[in-house]
């Protein structure tokens, strides 16, 4: 597989000092704040974060950055809880799919999500091709107009992953 380098908005080019080499904004990778202006945050593919330009990053990342906002209007302290939460369906073919979930600090793990009777991770099935196709209905009616689903929130969850002991 070859992707083509990867940019920016070109407006962030016009705004000096905003962002970096390849057009995307820095930002702490914990509050969505701009490292260069305080008054500016950023999620999704705006963003110069070590996580995915995925969908599900833009959406957990908008959780905390709407809280952020909301925190730096009032001055108070920022929330500083985004854990570079990635949720990713895998096509591969023939009726059947994987799932990822992983943040900054844990890569993808065994087990199952969103809890113990979720989906299967890292695990090519059909009940994840399913799970991808349920979720799109669920992104155009639900997600894109502002309702979140009940029980995923920011932070990557724990329950029905199995830990590699190291």
């Amino acid at each position: 597989m070859v992707v083509p380098l990867h940019g920016g908005a070109p407006y962030i080019g016009r705004s000096p000092g905003l962002g970096d080499d390849l057009g995307f904004v820095p930002v702490d990778q914990h509050t969505l704040q701009s490292r260069a202006r305080p008054n500016v945050f950023a999620i999704g593919d705006a963003t110069a974060l070590p996580a995915s330009k995925a969908g599900s990053v833009a959406h957990f990342e908008g959780e905390v950055l709407v809280n952020n906002i909301r925190r730096y209007l009032a001055d108070a302290p920022l929330d500083a809880s985004f854990d570079g939460h990635t949720s990713c369906f895998i096509e591969t073919g023939f009726g059947k799919a994987l799932l990822i979930d992983f943040n900054y600090d844990t890569e993808p793990l065994h087990g199952r999500y969103p809890g113990p009777v979720g989906l299967p991770l890292l695990r090519e099935s059909r009940l994840n091709h399913f799970g991808k196709r349920a979720f799109q209905w669920l992104y155009w009616n639900s997600l894109l107009s502002g309702r979140d689903l009940p029980g995923i929130g920011s932070a990557m969850p724990w329950r029905g992953k199995t830990r590699q002991s190291v």
